[in-house]
């Protein structure tokens, strides 16, 4: 049986409650235009987020960045307490009812408006605290972005339940761009502070839109504490996990012990970071999250599938972190001014880390999707705890101290990557690391020839240089995937043709 969206009350006297069941036909072929979809909507919306970020970084300096990003952070804070990782648990359980849905969606409103009520009462001793008046206002104006993402939590899991990827895909695209066109307007206009903050606020309602329609479903009454019994244990780690991954703590203890101006040199690196890894990590995770969830009760396929994600994650992500590492002395003044050249070691220590990414998100969709959001809440709390340690012990030292010790932290987590594979589907460390030596040996040459060029071209300008570097990079990094992987290219094809014709 496939899963499907639409009105689950259009029998209301029927005496069995319809149950929403995950995909199980045409699974491959859904999963590979999923990561089109998903790399082809993030990609625009990358393009996008990029131009509206360069124009904004020109016109606006890094204090302004770094009191929104400071505001956010709090905001990010008070929403750990909603549960919106219960989205994640109707994505991973095998089968859902209306009661599940229903009871999310109320537990998730009420949480919101709670927590909003609570943004007002504090909103004004934050300003006093942090000595920004404008914290008095920024903070009840986010506050009702909280609510709007709580209440498109159950429609976004029940399109992405059913592998309809490129609703999700179209939301990001259509909200980014809309918020990019009115934050570009209002920073013209000489709004300031308050163009950044209508980005994402503008985002989050275009988002609700889109994913109330794709979903077609309304809530009803039909709470019940059996439902939220089916969901709670998953959903609680689930949480716990969305609010590791949200709580921004970095950003929060930096804009209270660094200031607003060191918060907005991290923010660049921070921000530049987000971005790549929208469009590559971020296309992939929501694929093989319900796509693992789709086959936990089918072992013999886990261990491929989870070298297929190693392999399609890595050759995304490496590339980009490691062009952004090879090119950042030259490419962030060019491209955002000289202003942000204090930005360069939080620019770099982000770039490998994001490198490091390409390992974490196959590994935090594997213990998702197979039911042990626990496992991976364990990993990313431990990595939390060190972030924060690291931060408290090395802000006095300045911003690079404070990357170094970012890039050391992430780097001692990346065991736990094949720990968890080894302990979910026993994935033998040969397979592990056979998955990644293509990404890794096509990055290093591509990063050697990017390196290498301005030596080879010194007449030439600065922009003429970079400009070459790009495109010779992207050459090299595709000739030699393509060359060394038609047997990959051959078996996803297969996976694709068995998918039309239904898995």
């Amino acid at each position: 049986m496939s899963a499907d969206v639409g009105d689950t009350r259009s029998d209301p006297a029927a005496a069995v409650p319809r149950m929403h069941q995950h995909v199980s036909e045409g699974r491959g072929r859904r999963a590979v235009l999923g990561v089109g979809w998903s790399a082809l909507n993030t990609g625009s919306a990358m393009l996008i987020a990029m131009i509206v970020f360069v124009i904004t970084s020109r016109l606006l300096g890094p204090d302004e960045f770094g009191i929104v990003a400071f505001a956010l952070s709090i905001i990010a804070i008070v929403g750990c307490a909603t549960p919106g990782g219960f989205g994640e648990a109707i994505i991973q359980r095998t089968e859902i009812a209306d009661d599940h849905l229903d009871t999310v969606f109320w537990l998730c409103i009420i949480s919101g408006l709670v927590m909003f009520v609570l943004i007002l009462l504090l909103a004004g001793t934050v300003a006093e605290i942090s000595g920004e008046p404008v914290m008095a206002l920024l903070l009840p104006f986010f506050g009702v972005k909280l609510v709007l993402d709580l209440a498109a939590v159950v429609p976004q899991a029940l399109v992405i339940r059913a592998m309809r990827f490129k609703h999700v895909a179209a939301r990001t695209a259509i909200g980014n761009s809309v918020g990019g066109v009115i934050c570009v307007a209002m920073a013209l206009n000489g709004y300031g502070l308050w163009a950044l903050a209508m980005a994402p606020m503008v985002t989050s309602v275009v988002s609700l839109i889109i994913l109330a329609w794709a979903a077609r479903w309304w809530p009803g009454f039909g709470l019940r504490i059996s439902a939220l019994r089916d969901l709670l244990r998953f959903g609680l780690f689930a949480s716990g996990n969305n609010a590791l991954y949200f709580l921004n703590l970095d950003r929060l203890l930096l804009g209270f012990l660094a200031g607003p101006a060191v918060l907005g040199l991290y923010f660049l690196g921070r921000r530049l970071f987000d971005l790549l890894s929208g469009v590559t990590a971020g296309a992939i995770l929501p694929v093989t999250n319900v796509f693992f969830a789709s086959i936990q009760n089918e072992p013999g396929k886990q261990i491929g599938a989870y070298s297929n994600a190693i392999r399609a994650t890595t050759l995304a992500v490496f590339p980009l972190f490691g062009g952004l590492y090879a090119l950042a002395d030259s490419a962030v003044p060019m491209i955002f001014g000289s202003h942000w050249d204090p930005a360069m070691p939080a620019v770099k220590a982000f770039a490998i880390i994001g490198l490091m990414g390409g390992l974490f998100v196959p590994s935090s969709s594997l213990a998702i999707g197979l039911g042990r959001a626990d496992m991976w809440f364990v990993v990313d709390l431990l990595r939390q705890i060190l972030v924060v340690s690291a931060i408290l012990l090395f802000v006095s030292s300045g911003l690079e101290a404070v990357m170094t010790s970012l890039v050391v932290v992430n780097a001692a987590m990346l065991p736990a990557c094949f720990l968890i594979a080894r302990r979910l589907i026993q994935m033998p460390l040969r397979q592990y690391l056979e998955a990644l030596m293509l990404p890794l040996l096509a990055t290093g040459v591509m990063c050697g020839a990017i390196v290498a060029l301005p030596w080879l071209l010194p007449a030439l300008r600065p922009t003429v240089v970079l400009a070459t570097q790009m495109v010779v990079g992207a050459s090299v990094y595709l000739g030699i995937v393509l060359s060394m992987s038609r047997q990959q290219i051959a078996e996803l094809r297969q996976a694709f043709s068995r998918g039309a014709a239904g898995d």
